[in-house]
């Protein structure tokens, strides 16, 4: 199967250098397999550096480039990579990531399922000592999803008989079905910092499914970017809104919904002694965009497949049953 490799950059010319020959190599390991073609497509999300200028020197043949004239952040630069791409395919990587040769094959045996929407690999630090992602496990907490465990299969477990669930396909390192993302819309700009969560939620409600692939090994340092360009403040602010937001616009079943919002009362009345000055952040710049929350919610719930109940428990069961272990390193 044809594979889109979609990078998204923002002045990111000297990680480019140090981690685009991995990408290079994996391509060229992947299409030795067999009869399949790839592509690297790499947008500039108008960072105003040499970044365009070095990838036509350094790879004029082997990427493909698009330079968008304004900048439109994380969200519209993978928008406008999936729309450049051409293969069934996409696997879409921060330009931080350093893919482990033999990776891409392991991520795209899963699409011959047409139910399957995406497929997360493992991720371990550029040193590779340290776990930082695998399958992703979300369970519903204090009337939110809680996304931040990770698992990783037993020692000794034969990853190939096995169908591994993951809430969420991470947005540093996973496949997606390219139709299925572009019927879906793209990552969503209100959800910022949880786009990838946020976008698995909405394939899952299609009644598609999320896969971790732990035969697909990618290193990862988190942040390169991000710390550069903004401030770890305003990012904390900005991901507890998406968060919130999230919730409002795709949590339909009306006992977790009332929880949520028991939640979101009982944390009104009491955050001022904390002075968690973040949370009243969210909720008053949140409620700005309630006519838009409104009809994203009304066509989620249109073409809703899987409810939230029934996908609470079928990843409770798949917890309960899988030869998993948490893994928090």
């Amino acid at each position: 199967m044809d594979v889109s490799i979609v990078i998204p950059t923002w002045r990111g010319r000297h990680l480019l250098e140090t981690y685009l020959p991995s990408v290079l190599e994996a391509c060229n390991q992947y299409r030795r397999g067999g009869e399949a073609q790839t592509e690297i497509v790499v947008v500039d999300d108008a960072g105003g550096d040499d970044t365009p200028q070095w990838l036509r020197s350094a790879y004029p043949m082997q990427i493909r480039l698009v330079e968008l004239q304004q900048n439109r952040g994380f969200s519209g630069a993978c928008q406008a990579g999936f729309e450049a791409a051409r293969f069934p395919v996409i696997l879409l990587l921060n330009n931080d990531v350093r893919l482990k040769t033999d990776c891409i094959a392991p991520l795209v045996e899963h699409f011959a399922d047409p139910k399957v929407f995406a497929v997360t690999g493992r991720l371990f630090n550029q040193k590779g000592d340290v776990f930082c992602n695998g399958g992703k496990i979300a369970r519903f907490r204090h009337g939110m999803w809680s996304t931040y465990e990770n698992y990783d299969l037993l020692p000794g477990v034969n990853p190939n008989a096995l169908s591994l669930l993951s809430f969420t396909a991470i947005g540093a390192f996973s496949a997606f079905d390219r139709a299925k993302l572009l019927e879906v819309g793209g990552f969503d700009p209100l959800t910022a910092m949880v786009e990838d969560v946020e976008i698995s939620y909405r394939g899952w409600k299609r009644g598609w499914y999320v896969i971790f692939e732990p035969r697909s090994i990618a290193y990862h340092d988190a942040g390169q970017t991000m710390d550069r360009r903004y401030r770890r403040r305003p990012l904390d602010k900005l991901s507890r809104r998406s968060r919130i937001l999230m919730h409002w616009m795709l949590l339909h079943d009306k006992k977790m919904f009332r929880r949520h919002v028991a939640q979101i009362l009982g944390r009104f009345l009491t955050a001022w002694l904390l002075l968690d000055w973040r949370f009243y952040w969210a909720i008053f710049t949140g409620t700005g965009y309630l006519p838009t929350i409104l009809r994203k919610r009304q066509s989620t719930r249109r073409t809703m497949v899987r409810s939230d109940r029934e996908l609470l428990l079928l990843l409770e069961e798949f917890y309960r049953t899988a030869p998993i272990a948490l893994r928090n390193d």
